[in-house]
């Protein structure tokens, strides 16, 4: 079973969200900072995935990227935030991020980018 780790600060989305990630089949870990999401990390070793937010206490989601990067090169990263600076998302990109979702992110779309990003052949067309 693939795992999908789940950083918000936000305890409503990390419930919501890590609802439709099970109900999709994977297994879902959350994390309500970035530093407990690398502690994961540390602890379990890289996820098949890994979705941030941006706009959190203490360490920040970019920042949050930026280390997983030294540890997980591979590891797909998607950003899910209220936050749509332009140069953020560009910064993003350059970190190997695949992809920026927008709160509030609808749960079909949610899950249709989290299965096209790990490669699963029920995704529905964009």
């Amino acid at each position: 079973m693939k795992t999908v780790l789940l950083l918000d600060d936000a305890r409503s989305i990390r419930s919501v969200y890590s609802e439709v990630i099970r109900q999709a089949g994977f297994e879902a870990v959350t994390a309500s900072s970035a530093e407990e999401g690398l502690q994961y990390i540390v602890d379990h070793g890289t996820p098949d995935l890994i979705i941030t937010d941006i706009n959190m206490p203490g360490m920040s989601g970019m920042e949050f990227c930026k280390r997983v990067r030294h540890v997980a090169i591979q590891t797909p990263l998607l950003v899910m935030s209220v936050l749509s600076d332009k140069g953020l998302v560009a910064e993003a990109r350059n970190l190997g991020v695949q992809g920026w979702m927008l709160k509030p992110v609808e749960p079909e779309y949610f899950l249709n980018k989290l299965k096209s990003v790990l490669g699963e052949s029920q995704a529905l067309p964009s």
